[in-house]
């Protein structure tokens, strides 16, 4: 799961990295700021971009003010900026997906994709203090649930005090053993799709549960995780370059 989670930020940290990787090369090459250099149509792009950012002309005018620039000399930069960028790009390496491939299968049980289970539950919280002990109200419920004089749906909406799934008649959607307490999954796990549970007693406080449904733990294929993998490696990549004198 670790490694699944790692791996859905990496874009992300790609992005970061590039942006560190164009300051360095901006360090050792400033921008040019001659206004008689041509400035291209993407740089142009860029510039009006930036320049909407302002709300008025007058607080864009400040901003150029402050940085000490002109409108030329802004152009200019922005379009040494993103060449920059294209020159750094072109030294980087580019990986394929042999190598992103390679990858999967050296490393696919770190992305196994964890059971899940989708469930509703009726809740009794042992945290009020008024009620010290909610057994004998648990237990009333569940009566009637056996005597079929309510629909689990009813129970959850009517008397469940999880603010958060009454109002969809209990529903706690998908979840692994990850996201729930161990005193709650254990009782999940010991029931069948469409069964519920007899009270229980966790930290949090009563609950009946049902089971609706489960999927099993999988390792998802290479092409579901071919694109995460090709940014990791290119993550790695770009590291390394930036790491190199």
């Amino acid at each position: 799961m670790k490694g699944c989670f790692e791996i859905i930020f990496l874009p992300l940290i790609a992005i970061i990295v590039a942006a560190v990787l164009v300051w360095k090369g901006l360090q050792a090459r400033p921008p040019a700021t001659s206004t008689a250099a041509a400035v291209s149509e993407e740089a142009k792009a860029e510039f009006e971009t930036h320049r909407r950012q302002f709300q008025t002309d007058q607080d864009y005018q400040k901003r150029l003010a402050g940085q000490r620039l002109t409108e030329a000399e802004l152009k200019q930069r922005i379009a040494a900026e993103q060449a920059a960028q294209r020159e750094l790009e072109t030294r980087m390496p580019r990986i394929t997906e042999a190598q992103a491939r390679a990858w999967y299968d050296a490393h696919k049980e770190s992305l196994r994709i964890p059971p899940a289970f989708h469930a509703a539950h009726v809740f009794l919280t042992r945290h009020e203090k008024t009620k010290p002990d909610r057994e004998a109200e648990i237990r009333a419920i569940h009566r009637q649930l056996l005597a079929g004089e309510l629909t689990f749906a009813a129970a959850a909406t009517r008397f469940s005090e999880d603010q958060r799934t009454k109002t969809l008649q209990g529903d706690l959607g998908w979840f692994t053993r990850e996201r729930m307490p161990a005193d709650f999954i254990r009782e999940v796990e010991s029931l069948k799709p469409g069964e519920t549970s007899q009270p229980f007693l966790t930290g949090l406080g009563w609950h009946i549960v049902r089971l609706i449904e489960t999927r099993p733990s999988r390792l998802p294929a290479f092409e579901e995780s071919k694109a995460e993998i090709l940014a990791m490696l290119d993550l790695k990549a770009r590291e390394a370059a930036l790491a190199r004198p």
